[in-house]
């Protein structure tokens, strides 16, 4: 049975991954609150126990000991920022990874420092093993694992988190179980070994960084072509407004001429309901007591003005001041230029309507269109798939609409039913997480 002492240094490689995770839990979402982290904490460390404990009567080689018991505190720490923060499996294993590559930096720095005679938990070396492994962490946190995340999320492609985790895996515990081979017999390359794996933590470390802001700036650029797009469709949409607009004043022109001479009363009255009809143009304007929204409500209604579709609107736009003008701005657009794509596509006129909601209710902000659409509608996931053939640009705007939801907290969903398509974009009504 083994002593309390062993207990203990057999905790130690766990606890310090889960530390290491705790820190780049931090900037990321949180699933629940903070509160619960010591107890994910103490569930992960028993689960480790209870697991490594079956698998350790099992494991013959020495190196398979070490092998196991180090992925074994990896998949704690997975484990352990799955609970903690609202991610998804992948950015949980990259999470994970960057994790044990801080930890075993702090952990080849302090055996560097300290004697092969000195055990990691004697009383001489304590105090120099948590100022190593406090400053290494603090270090991590502050060059690193704050920056990685971008709104509480972790930017990457499967193939990156994928890569990320087998070379932090082949490293830190592969190698790290290897080259503890060499310690009883040659301890000078052991410590060879140790400054290998120093380097390798950081540049890994480092490298993560550089791939993220390479990302940031892909995603810059694609903002800049999908606004560059956008400009595009807004003046086109103003030309057409604009030829509306004349079309209309044309024809009050002649109408307001054709009135005056005018005797009979029935046909006069005929006449003022046309002249009525006319100007119902002018009520495209929207006050929803939010700018932004009225400008693109205003703008989208002369749009579905001149296609012929009918848009009806019951719009709070006071639940929305706590969104950034340039997100509601495109949230909203692309929410509205998707229905009115669809609806123009319809052959039968009646069904050219576009019905477009935004409420608050139970501390819940809600944004909802519906319209009927036509074929059959091909899902990439939760999202329909674009049925245009340039599929680079084409299919952004669903996607824009669910990073904007994501980034304020909230979450988009869409159904497709009877020939009816909903979009619903639900916020937390404080804003901003």
């Amino acid at each position: 049975m083994m002593n309390w002492v062993s207990a203990l240094q057999a905790m130690t490689l766990p606890a310090e991954v889960l530390a290491a995770v705790s820190l780049f839990c931090l900037p990321l979402r949180r699933r629940g609150s903070a509160a619960l982290w010591p107890v994910w904490f103490i569930l992960c460390v028993a689960l480790f126990w209870g697991g490594f404990s079956l698998l350790a009567p099992w494991l013959g080689l020495r190196i398979a000991m070490v092998l196991t018991y180090s992925l074994c505190s990896y998949l704690c720490g997975l484990l352990y920022a799955q609970l903690c923060c609202k991610i998804t499996v992948f950015e949980a294993m990259y999470c994970a990874s960057s994790a044990y590559l801080t930890q075993h930096l702090a952990y080849c720095l302090f055996t560097l420092m300290v004697p092969s005679s000195a055990g990691r938990l004697n009383f001489l070396p304590g105090g120099l093993y948590f100022l190593v492994y406090g400053l290494t962490y603090l270090a991590s946190y502050r060059l690193f694992a704050r920056r990685l995340p971008t709104h509480g999320r972790y930017d990457l492609r499967v193939t990156h988190s994928i890569g990320m985790t087998a070379g932090a895996l082949l490293v830190a515990l592969v190698f790290s179980a290897f080259a503890q081979q060499l310690q009883p017999e040659n301890e000078f390359f052991y410590r060879v070994s140790l400054l290998y794996a120093v380097a390798f933590c950081v540049y890994a470390l480092w490298a993560q960084l550089s791939q993220q802001k390479r990302l940031t700036l892909r995603h810059d650029l694609d903002m800049q072509q999908q606004l560059w797009t956008r400009q595009r469709a807004q003046y086109e949409t103003a030309m057409q407004n604009a030829d509306v607009i004349n079309q209309k004043c044309h024809d009050l022109k002649h109408q307001i001429a054709a009135l005056k001479l005018i005797s009979d009363e029935t046909q006069r009255d005929s006449s003022i309901r046309s002249l009525e009809r006319s100007v119902m143009i002018y009520d495209a304007i929207m006050e929803s007591g939010n700018k932004i929204l009225d400008a693109v409500l205003t703008e989208k209604s002369l749009l579905c003005e001149a296609k012929g579709i009918e848009l009806t609107c019951m719009a709070d736009g006071s639940c929305l001041d706590s969104i950034d003008a340039m997100d509601l701005y495109t949230m909203v657009g692309n929410i509205l230029d998707n229905a009115i794509e669809s609806a123009a596509k319809l052959p039968d006129l009646e069904q050219r309507t576009i019905s477009f909601m935004t409420f608050s209710r139970a501390g819940l902000i809600f944004l909802q269109v519906e319209n009927y659409y036509q074929g059959e509608l091909q899902f990439d996931g939760d999202l329909p798939r674009t049925s245009k053939p340039n599929t680079d640009y084409h299919g952004f705007g669903l996607k824009s609409i669910q990073n904007i939801a994501e980034k304020y907290g909230g979450f988009l969903t869409v159904q497709a039913e009877n020939q009816i398509f909903l979009l619903r974009v639900t916020l937390p009504e404080t804003g901003n997480t």
